[in-house]
C-alpha cells in the first residue's frame, strides 16, 4: 500500500472535510465538477506509455 493515499476512513474523512470547506480534492467528475477521493484510488496504476521524445530546442511541457 503507497502510504501517500489514504485509507478508505481516512478519505472518508478527507471528503467530509473538504466538502464542508469547498475545497477540492483533485479529481473531477465526468461534468468537469470537482469529486472527492475515488473510493478505488489504493488500485491506481500510473500510465507508463512510450517516453515522450522532444524535438531540438522543444520544452518538455
Amino acid at each position: 500500500m503507497n502510504p501517500a493515499i489514504p485509507t478508505p476512513a481516512e478519505r472518508e474523512a478527507l471528503n467530509a472535510a473538504l466538502l464542508t470547506t469547498g475545497t477540492e480534492t483533485g479529481f473531477w467528475d465526468d461534468n468537469g465538477r470537482p469529486a472527492p477521493w475515488p473510493d478505488d484510488i489504493d488500485q491506481w496504476q500510473p500510465d507508463t506509455g512510450e517516453p515522450t521524445t522532444c524535438q531540438p530546442g522543444e520544452q518538455p511541457f
